[in-house]
């Protein structure tokens, strides 16, 4: 009764669907999961002292690429139109800095040399860190002086924890249910990145095991969510359930800009206190309004709860699924779920490479700054989104109209959501420093990766609806590997040489590569269609029950 009534003193009105409720908090839990996901590789940037000479201005402001005469039939003027701008640019700034520091009255060789002394690292510009050694202090910004492959390492620290997070999420969510297993998850990530700061100034390694358990919990989030849409969508509102999920897009979109705008504007630790604080008001919500299952929720109207239950009849069990009654053979040896899970990396090394390496993207190789640099790295989420409702709406519409297979539907979708992307992933790395080009094919390359809501993340809740949240549990353990990989990789090829636009082009074909290959196993193994293990346990019970 306490329940009940606390469902109708905040539930929403009775014209508006349960289930509608019930995808805006999956919304908000993939939305606050990415929130928590994105604090590391956004706050990087002002939490480590940049490398020598690539602090603010970038590689491509650095430096006279070759890459650029090498885009230069895009445009012939805009090379030298360019360059006269960023001469006056410079001269106009150098100026006013001159100013600032009193020396634009001196003479011009007391001048000059003032400059000389500014430019090689002097006292006058030399970037002030935190002493390793020195007392925890709150809110005044000094960077650490960590080197480029530490700050890999912590970047990349979050998916060392979200590989097992993702396996384990998908047996809570069968022992515990999804409700239960994103409540206590989440509370433990929002109060382990609240006290992330102090983490950092005792040791860069206990912010890396910070990171890893924030990892773990995450992991959790999404086949909890993917339990959650096989108990509440009727099968032609599927895709738009699984549209949902891409609330880890939207939390993208605002948490780049708004990260790294508290970051310049306050302080990096702001950065982790702010959303972290956010995190705990959300979770209040969560629990008040998030259920199971339509038999559970004490606010459904019995013409919705029937609705929901009829549309479901014999593909989805209405008891909880225990263990035991996991098919784990016929799972790990099914042809079309081992072409699912390499379809899924494939989105999933995209999806990652975008989280963790766009920052220093656009930061230390485009010359943005952080906060426009924040700006620019949403755009694409945005895009991803935007595409992704698209993309969801012709799928339901598709399958209640019955135009295709449902097998034929999924392995087109990944046209759009794997070739595409890696098509743009390659133009990326050959426009150099054209920033307008760059940014527009990264937009487009993660837009169209909205159709992902079609292909691989649809795919599991056809193969399987009893065991789906299992099955992605799997899918996101297999794919999430993908982040431990590709912040090293970045350091590696691009990173420590200071990030020159000719070693990016490196990793752009490295990420459109492993999009292409993983579509090409999908359209050679894939299926639309319900596995005869999703009945398996069931079907041997009656079995031995008339035996």
């Amino acid at each position: 009764m306490y329940k009940k009534y606390l469902y109708e003193k905040f539930g929403l009105p009775r014209w508006i669907p349960v289930r509608v409720l019930i995808c805006l908090m999956m919304f908000t839990a993939c939305w606050t999961n990415y929130m928590c996901r994105l604090q590391m590789p956004i706050l990087a940037v002002p939490m480590i002292k940049a490398l020598p000479g690539n602090e603010s201005m970038g590689a491509c402001r650095m430096e006279e690429s070759r890459f650029r005469r090498a885009i230069f039939w895009l445009d012939p003027g805009a090379y030298l139109e360019e360059q006269i701008l960023s001469e006056r640019i410079a001269k106009e700034a150098e100026q006013e800095q001159d100013r600032d520091e009193g020396i634009g009255s001196l003479p011009s060789v007391e001048r000059s040399s003032s400059r000389v002394r500014r430019q090689s690292g002097g006292s006058d510009g030399e970037q002030e860190t935190r002493p390793p050694d020195g007392p925890i202090e709150l809110f005044n910004g000094k960077p650490f002086d960590w080197r480029p492959e530490i700050r890999g390492q912590l970047i990349a620290a979050y998916s060392y924890g979200n590989v097992p997070g993702n396996l384990l999420g998908g047996m809570m969510a069968v022992k515990w249910g999804p409700k239960n297993a994103i409540l206590w998850t989440s509370i433990v990530a929002a109060l382990v990145s609240l006290v992330s700061p102090i983490f950092a100034q005792l040791h860069w390694s206990v912010l890396l095991i910070s990171r890893i358990i924030i990892g773990l919990t995450g992991g959790i989030t999404f086949p909890a969510c993917h339990s959650m849409v096989a108990q509440w969508a009727p099968p032609d509102e599927r895709a738009r359930f699984i549209w949902s999920l891409l609330g880890g897009t939207f939390g993208t979109i605002l948490t780049y800009p708004m990260v790294a705008a508290i970051a310049q504007n306050l302080n990096w630790e702001s950065g982790w206190y702010i959303p972290s604080l956010l995190m705990l008001v959300w979770i209040f919500f969560w629990t008040i309004l998030a259920y199971d299952n339509p038999v559970e929720h004490p606010g459904i109207s019995d013409e919705e709860k029937q609705y929901i239950l009829s549309a479901q009849a014999d593909t989805v069990r209405r008891e909880k699924p225990t263990l035991k009654d996991t098919p784990f053979k016929e799972i790990f040896t099914s042809i079309p779920f081992i072409s699912l899970v390499l379809c899924h990396f494939g989105n999933i090394f995209l999806l990652f490479f975008y989280q963790n390496s766009m920052m220093l993207y656009l930061t230390k190789a485009l010359g943005f700054e952080l906060t426009k640099g924040g700006m620019a790295a949403s755009l694409p989420w945005a895009s991803r989104m935007i595409f992704g409702f698209f993309f969801s709406w012709a799928g339901d519409t598709i399958k209640r109209k019955e135009i295709v297979s449902l097998t034929i539907l999924r392995k087109g979708a990944t046209v759009f959501s794997h070739l595409l992307p890696g098509i743009f992933l390659i133009l990326v790395g050959y426009v150099g420093c054209r920033l307008v080009l760059a940014n527009v094919f990264l937009v487009l390359a993660l837009g169209f990766n909205g159709a992902a809501s079609i292909s691989n993340l649809s795919n599991n809740q056809d193969l399987s609806p009893n065991f789906a949240g299992f099955l992605y549990g799997i899918m996101n353990t297999v794919g999430c590997t993908s982040g431990m990989i590709i912040s090293p990789l970045v350091e590696e090829i691009a990173g420590k040489h200071g990030n020159p636009i000719d070693r990016w082009q490196i990793l752009f074909w490295i990420g459109a590569a492993v999009c292409i290959f993983c579509m090409i196993v999908f359209l050679l193994g894939g299926s639309g269609n319900i596995q005869s293990w999703n009945e398996i346990r069931q079907g041997r019970d009656a079995e031995r029950a008339r035996n």
